[in-house]
């Protein structure tokens, strides 16, 4: 069951969502809304991470106009403030502040002033990440999934309803695919414009809850959540987005079948996996038959595989990777130390690929610093991976999705990491979720 104190989270956080939906006609609601948001993270102090995962998937319209800067830094800002200046369980070692400022400096000697607001952010993300993993035993992952689900399910709504919300519209460009038969159909992604970005959230979303239910950590309704976020994630049209599905399913099916193996030949046991087997297999072929499964298909180039150049196969993408490993490889100064924070120079499109966009801008050079501050924020809390293989799927699904997506400069991929280190950092047991009979349990 869900606490008085998590629904009392729920309707001031509701709350300030239908300010900021009101505030797409009137900043004065707008504004309403982000101080009330704001409030509930500076009294939750380390629980405020829950306001913040629940607010991400609206950050897109959370701006005074389509374009501009998104509200959403501010309540990152106020958390981070709250966690230094009143949180006295809040420190950092040694180790992570060396590690950031030797990634500052490095960027300060190779960038321009245009991109220093980019090295800003950057750090202010770092920070939070500091603040959160720092402060990891008071926050309860599968309640912060929660938030972020609901999140990500009501942004989605709100996409598919649009055009009966005054001012969404605007913020909203739909990205449309020719078809093989000359057919133009648009791409679902919520309230984003992108669809790659917006099926990244539920990538991590759905990885996340298949970690719950194969460690027996779920709840009943996990299995619906899955199938909502599939669903709206099938819209969006998203080559990457499915081959990510398939890849965290497959994994997933790999664990369960060694799990079989690994007990006793119970009838009971082994009746269900044969039964969970055939039924996602049923899935699976449903699926496939649903008239959005022929535009995979054809994106795919199932049927004329042999006729498919590279650049089809990855929808162009191979042809922008070609573009920055020519630049990468073309000078020793961009192989060591990169183009810094800008390639507008270059007239270099997105790069697609987060790996990619690493090299370019920060060279070999930077990108160990890089993962250097990473591995700072992330090392220092225990993990026990050995019979937990399944806390990786959020993470395998990240790195899967990274060779295809922009993430170096979005907020939203240090929100990722949190949601991958504290699941593998759960070591809750399953008997700690399970809900009395007199029904008086927190939410997990």
């Amino acid at each position: 069951m869900i606490t008085r104190k998590s629904t009392n989270s729920i309707v001031i956080l509701g709350l300030a969502l239908i300010f900021i939906i009101l505030g797409l006609s009137n900043v004065l609601f707008l504004i309403m809304g982000i101080i009330i948001a704001g409030s509930f993270i500076f009294i939750s102090g380390a629980e405020g991470i829950y306001g913040l995962f629940f607010m991400l998937p609206f950050s897109p319209i959370m701006k005074l106009a389509p374009g501009g800067n998104t509200f959403f830094n501010i309540l990152i800002a106020v958390y981070i403030l709250r966690m230094i200046f009143l949180n006295q369980k809040t420190k950092m070692t040694l180790y992570q502040i060396l590690s950031i400022l030797a990634l500052i400096i490095f960027s300060l000697l190779n960038t321009g002033d245009s991109s220093l607001i980019k090295l800003v952010e950057l750090v202010i993300y770092f920070v939070l990440a500091f603040l959160v993993m720092n402060t990891k035993d008071n926050i309860k992952v599968r309640k912060l999934l929660m938030f972020f689900v609901a999140g990500i399910i009501i942004a989605s709504v709100l996409g598919s309803f649009s055009d009966l919300i005054p001012g969404l519209s605007g913020f909203m460009q739909e990205t449309r695919i020719k078809l093989e038969d000359g057919d133009v159909i648009g791409r679902f992604s919520g309230i984003q414009t992108n669809p790659n970005f917006y099926t990244m959230d539920i990538t991590i979303a759905i990885a996340a809850l298949l970690y719950m239910i194969g460690m027996k950590k779920h709840r009943w309704y996990d299995y619906v959540l899955v199938i909502i976020l599939l669903g709206f994630g099938i819209l969006s049209l998203s080559l990457s987005f499915m081959l990510a599905m398939g890849v965290v399913f497959i994994l997933y099916l790999i664990f369960k079948i060694v799990q079989l193996t690994k007990l006793s030949f119970d009838v009971n046991v082994i009746s269900r996996g044969i039964i969970f087997i055939a039924l996602t297999l049923f899935i699976i072929s449903e699926i496939s038959n649903l008239p959005y499964m022929n535009i995979y298909f054809q994106r795919l180039g199932i049927g004329n595989f042999v006729d498919q150049s590279l650049s089809d196969l990855t929808t162009g993408r191979s042809d922008i990777w070609s573009d920055y490993l020519s630049l990468y490889l073309s000078d020793w100064r961009i192989f060591l130390v990169g183009v810094g924070y800008s390639v507008e120079a270059y007239n270099l499109r997105q790069a697609h690929n987060y790996f990619l966009e690493l090299l370019v801008h920060l060279g070999v050079i930077g990108t160990i610093l890089y993962f250097n501050v990473l591995n700072s924020i992330f090392k220092p809390f225990s993990m026990k991976i050995k019979g937990r293989m399944l806390c990786l799927l959020p993470l395998a699904a990240l790195i899967f999705r990274g060779f295809g997506i922009n993430l170096f400069f979005r907020e939203n991929f240090i929100f990722y990491l949190i949601i991958c280190a504290l699941i593998m950092a759960d070591n809750d047991s399953i008997g700690d979720l399970r809900i009395p009979r007199n029904g008086a349990a927190d939410e997990k």
